[in-house]
């Protein structure tokens, strides 16, 4: 029920007053015109309007943010493999969303045969060469023994520092998918590397990263961003996307 304005009682003393100011305050207890409450919606659209974008590129950030540290790590690491004659490897784990980079005391060789993932999709981090799938763990034949050796490599641990600790993405980052020369193909489960040699080469690599979400429910929403690696240099190039994966003609 709308409240009704009272009128002032009618005396000799006040006939002379204006109507006008009788008028004003009444005024001043009357409701919203549609004309106002039309203004307010538009400047509460606008508001949000400028909000939303904000919260977006807060997110990005953090996506930018990781992309240049894991870069940085990589230029670092090229370095300081050329530099110590050692080989290192930046550790990429799909699962735990997290890189480290690990050292070895001697020189890892350049992988022969391309790294299948498993029937899950996975990829595996020091998986056991398929041509010694014929030579048991506990073998104490010396031929099989140097065998094991040539074919398995120098084992890795993490290098001192910050950068041998697991570096966690951020909550809202992810890896996307991740390609390596030595690798089959793009995988987006298990745990890969990337390696550098004392030659002052390392591999060519795709390691793309994004904010959205991993079931892919707004891709169009998303920030992706490959990090791509050159192997002869070390370069690293940051690129919008994800890139298709190098083709043998395109190496030639």
């Amino acid at each position: 029920m709308s409240e009704t304005c009272p009128l002032p009682r009618s005396t000799r003393s006040d006939h002379a007053a204006p109507a006008r100011a009788r008028g004003r305050g009444c005024a001043r207890r009357r409701g919203f015109s549609l004309l106002e409450v039309g203004i307010g919606l538009v400047l509460i659209g606008l508001m949000v309007g400028v909000a939303v974008p904000t919260l977006d590129a807060v997110t990005g950030a953090r996506l930018k943010e990781t992309v240049n540290v894991m870069g940085g790590a990589i230029r670092d690491t090229y370095a300081r493999t050329a530099l110590l004659g050692r080989s290192t490897r930046l550790v990429l784990d799909m699962e735990q969303q997290a890189w480290w980079v690990e050292e070895s005391e001697g020189t890892a060789r350049v992988k022969p045969v391309k790294l299948l993932a498993d029937r899950e999709g996975k990829v595996a981090l020091d998986g056991k060469d398929e041509r010694l799938a014929d030579v048991a763990d506990d073998t104490t034949d010396q031929k099989e023994l140097a065998k094991v050796q040539i074919l398995t490599g120098p084992a890795f641990k993490a290098v001192e520092g910050e950068w041998g600790q697991p570096q966690k993405l951020p909550s809202d980052v992810r890896f996307k998918s991740v390609w390596i020369e030595h690798l089959d193909a793009r995988v987006a489960r298990g745990v890969a590397a990337l390696y550098f040699y004392p030659g002052g080469h390392t591999e060519e690599a795709l390691i793309t990263l994004t904010d959205g979400a991993p079931d892919e429910t707004a891709p169009n929403a998303a920030n992706i961003v490959t990090l791509e690696v050159a192997g002869l240099t070390g370069a690293v190039f940051q690129t919008n996307g994800e890139p298709r994966v190098p083709t043998l003609e395109e190496d030639d």
